[in-house]
């Protein structure tokens, strides 16, 4: 019950949507206070189902609805200072490049891993994604509400396309995988995240080489239910499917 609760923008920052799925069948909600969003957009949940914390892209909220303890400033730079003006109150933008991680090491940490977007006019192009970062929750401080320990530290850096980004747990129900393609290429980064507290990333050359203008952003990738399967798509690309395996991480049958 991780994904019960689901947050979205509203009408106005005090008419917000959110749908709660203990709740049957599930039904939008409003509630009068909390992040909106642009694009970017994760929450977790309890076992039983209870929000535990969300973030928009440049804020970490609680249960409460309050930004966390050091939890401002998620993706900050030049990009956000210069075409979001630095606000938060719409959140950040890009569609699937956020994920909420559960910690198979500590059951109280979480790890959100996000891929902020550069700046920097000089280059060509000047607006590009070649980072991925973590910030990480501490869900044992602040009375339970939680508390961010780590913020914006690099994890990967190359470059990678705007979206796609992915997880499913490993087939001992502890680690996790994280994939995300890398841009013009056939390259799929896979981190690793384990439960002895340990990050590894590796990569993996297979299939059709993405479209070098308008693959990023321009998607979204899934796996299935029971994580055998991993689907790439966009209009220009079309639908790449593979199989997966969850003990060794590897693509294959590329189809």
């Amino acid at each position: 019950k991780r994904d019960y609760v689901w947050l979205f923008g509203g009408p106005s920052p005090t008419e917000l949507l959110m749908v709660d799925f203990k709740d049957k069948p599930g039904e939008f909600q409003l509630r009068s206070r909390g992040l909106d969003f642009s694009t970017c957009n994760s929450s977790i949940s309890d076992n039983d189902g209870n929000l535990l914390f969300y973030t928009n892209g440049c804020a970490v909220a609680d249960s409460t609805h309050q930004i966390m303890p050091n939890g401002d400033s998620i993706n900050a730079g030049p990009f956000f200072d210069l075409f979001w003006l630095g606000d938060c109150a719409y959140g950040y933008p890009g569609p699937q490049d956020i994920i909420i991680i559960p910690d198979p090491y500590d059951i109280m940490g979480y790890y959100i891993l996000h891929k902020p977007t550069e700046y920097v006019p000089e280059q060509n192009p000047s607006i590009f994604i070649d980072k991925i970062k973590y910030t990480y929750v501490d869900m044992s401080l602040n009375d339970g509400l939680g508390d961010v320990t780590i913020k914006n530290k690099t994890l990967l850096k190359g470059e990678l396309l705007g979206s796609y980004l992915t997880a499913i747990s490993h087939s001992n129900k502890l680690d996790w995988w994280v994939i995300q393609p890398k841009e013009n290429s056939n390259i799929y980064y896979k981190i690793l995240i384990n439960s002895s507290d340990k990050i590894s990333i590796d990569s993996q050359s297979i299939g059709l080489k993405f479209d070098p203008k308008f693959a990023s952003d321009g998607g979204e990738s899934r796996f299935s239910p029971d994580g055998t399967k991993y689907a790439y798509f966009n209009l220009i690309d079309g639908l790449y499917l593979f199989d997966f395996d969850r003990d060794n991480g590897l693509l294959s049958n590329f189809k």
